[in-house]
């Protein structure tokens, strides 16, 4: 398992076909939409409408990627355009020995009491480990 002593993951490197082609099932990125909007709905921080949605789902574009191996297959940290200058950090899982790929969670910063899971491309964000406290830069 991840921590702040011992991780795994790999550099960050530009997004592949394959990367792409992963994010773009409709498991990871329906869910993955799904939960921003759930999430930004909560937090009442975006006033996010249908046309909002489309076009975030019609910009989906993954830019960087890292992996970590771990026990029970691969993590994968996706940075993922959804409009012109706003990226979502998600992380995905392929269970070992298997050609299936979860949508696990969507990262969310919380500052003075103010949530968010939009990031823009000049904000130095840190890769998010859900499990783990080591950071990366991305």
């Amino acid at each position: 398992m991840s921590n702040e002593h011992r991780n795994s993951m790999g550099p960050v490197m530009n997004a592949t076909r394959e990367i792409q082609e992963i994010s773009e099932t409709p498991d990871i990125k329906y869910a993955a939409i799904d939960d921003l909007y759930r999430k930004h709905h909560e937090h009442k921080i975006h006033q996010f409408t249908e046309k909002n949605r489309e076009k975030h789902i019609s910009s989906w574009r993954v830019t960087k990627y890292a992996e970590e191996k771990v026990a029970y297959g691969t993590n994968y940290f996706l940075k993922i355009a959804i409009d012109e200058n706003l990226f979502i950090h998600i992380r995905i899982h392929q269970r070992k020995n298997k050609d299936k790929y979860d949508f696990y969670a969507l990262h969310e910063v919380v500052t003075l009491n103010q949530a968010t899971c939009i990031f823009t491309e000049g904000k130095d964000e840190e890769y998010f480990l859900i499990i783990g406290v080591k950071k990366y830069s991305i």
